[in-house]
């Protein structure tokens, strides 16, 4: 059985990355995993947080995991097996030893809101998930899940020459639940010498997987945020993939990769390089 982890802060955007993922579940046989960590805000010898406050932030906590899980199971009508988890403490070691625990198929966040709005900042959450062999999902706010049958890969003009860094299984995977069609984009500002060196070993490495995956597509526009996005409305993509930590040009911490997941149109896989 898959398992789908959803990080949660019941904030509005949150709660509609775990609704997606629900539905995503659903539609790929997968099992629901909620988890809220409670982050203790700081506090001053002056001001001490109570037993009271205490008691209360756990007590809210556990009742919106509660509401959350009954809201998927009535929207899957029971089909869908969900588990949800509070946890007290940091929420990078702590989601690390889950997915550690876990090995999730996938993990599914909102990407507006308190979460993401500090993930993008470059938070311990989102340090936690460039070091997961995990792939990430981000959902955009007011997302709705349907059939996932175009990605658009997006790398530079380097990493298609090296043969892009997913594995070919994964790429299969979503070929068999969905049958996906994957698109591999890069887009550059002007003409380079390693170009057609770069799609000629791009072409040998495809041929393996030829039945899902088309050709590549180089776009040559000063922006690469605005040339991602135009492409992916232009052919009505449903997910976005990158490659953080390997990949300099999408790493979080970048002002370039904040902008394409924060302004993008559809959901953003982000995923670590994977031997071949």
């Amino acid at each position: 059985m898959k398992n789908i982890i959803v990080p949660v802060n019941f904030s509005a955007n949150s709660n509609n990355a775990a609704l997606y993922a629900a539905d995503l579940a659903l539609a790929v046989d997968a099992d629901i995993h909620l988890i809220y960590v409670l982050q203790l805000p700081p506090t001053t010898s002056e001001i001490p947080m109570t037993d009271y406050v205490f008691d209360e932030m756990q007590r809210n906590g556990e009742l919106s995991l509660a509401s959350l899980s009954e809201e998927i199971v009535k929207r899957t009508r029971l089909q869908v097996k969900v588990t949800s988890l509070m946890e007290i403490g940091s929420v990078e070691p702590v989601l690390e030893e889950y997915c550690n625990r876990l090995k999730p198929f996938l993990v599914v966040m909102g990407a507006t809101g308190n979460t993401l709005e500090t993930t993008i900042a470059g938070s311990t959450t989102v340090k936690a998930m460039r070091r997961l062999p995990y792939p990430l999902l981000i959902v955009p706010e007011q997302a709705a899940f349907h059939a996932i049958k175009k990605v658009v890969l997006a790398c530079e003009l380097e990493d298609i020459g090296a043969g892009l860094p997913v594995s070919r299984s994964f790429l299969s995977e979503l070929y068999q639940l969905f049958g996906s069609r994957f698109d591999v984009i890069t887009v550059t500002g002007e003409v380079q010498e390693s170009e057609a060196e770069a799609v000629s070993a791009f072409d040998s490495w495809k041929e393996s997987i030829k039945d899902i995956l088309p050709d590549v597509h180089i776009l040559r526009m000063e922006s690469i945020e605005e040339g991602i996005n135009n492409y992916l409305n232009r052919i009505h993509a449903d997910w976005l993939m990158i490659f953080p930590k390997k990949h300099r040009f999408f790493e979080f911490h970048s002002s370039r990769s904040k902008k394409i997941i924060k302004d993008c149109p559809v959901p953003v896989m982000t995923l670590h390089a994977i031997d071949q």
